[in-house]
């Protein structure tokens, strides 16, 4: 029984490596392209052929980039990624609230040089082939999330009976699609680039 868990567990260990091997060519790809990721079917696909892609999740990029003295950090997550054939990060791009180092204190009131720590992320990702996955809000109390969205419709009156009203309300969905175009429209001020047309933002 023994030795057949280990056929197993060998079996799996070495198709993944065959497999980040096989995928080589698409962290080329990635590195070496300007262009944007796209879909054809089922596939992703990169100036017309198909890629693969090798993901991380780091959700707390902008919040170091915004202090100047951990931005290496940032650059050192970066380059160790790419040493290791990753080609995508998922990360933050929101953090609500009044809490310290938010990016939207209010409904459409940004603090600026948290921006700049978002700029900075998209930026250096860019130098060392990593994609990014830029998630809008969470799910969760933490960073803020529909929760916050909510309480700021609370806070303006609204009759909102639970966080689900986040889904539904329309001053509130209001308040989300706000953020989601004030981040697309966003223009990076280390690129000057904005990030609804910049290829290093994958989705």
């Amino acid at each position: 029984m023994r030795s057949k868990r280990f056929l197993v567990v060998s079996s799996v260990f070495l198709f993944s490596i065959l497999n980040v091997l096989g995928q080589w060519g698409s962290v080329n790809a990635f590195n070496s392209s300007t262009s944007f990721v796209k879909t054809r079917g089922s596939n992703f696909v990169l100036d017309g052929r198909p890629v693969y892609v090798n993901g991380f999740n780091s959700y707390w990029l902008m919040v170091l980039a915004t202090d100047p003295k951990d931005r290496e950090k940032v650059t050192s997550v970066f380059e160790q990624a790419a040493a290791h054939g990753l080609t995508v990060a998922r990360s933050w791009a929101f953090n609500d609230g009044n809490t310290s180092g938010a990016l939207q204190t209010s409904p459409g009131v940004y603090n600026e040089e948290v921006f700049k720590g978002l700029d900075f992320v998209v930026f250096h990702a860019k130098s060392y082939g990593i994609r990014l996955i830029l998630s809008f809000v969470n799910n969760f109390k933490d960073f803020g999330g529909r929760a916050q969205y909510v309480q700021w419709g609370r806070n303006a009156g609204l009759n909102i009976k639970s966080d689900d009203d986040f889904y539904t309300n329309p001053t509130v969905k209001g308040y989300y699609k706000n953020h989601v175009k004030t981040v697309m429209t966003r223009v990076n001020s280390i690129g000057g680039i904005s990030y609804k047309d910049d290829p290093t933002i994958f989705s």
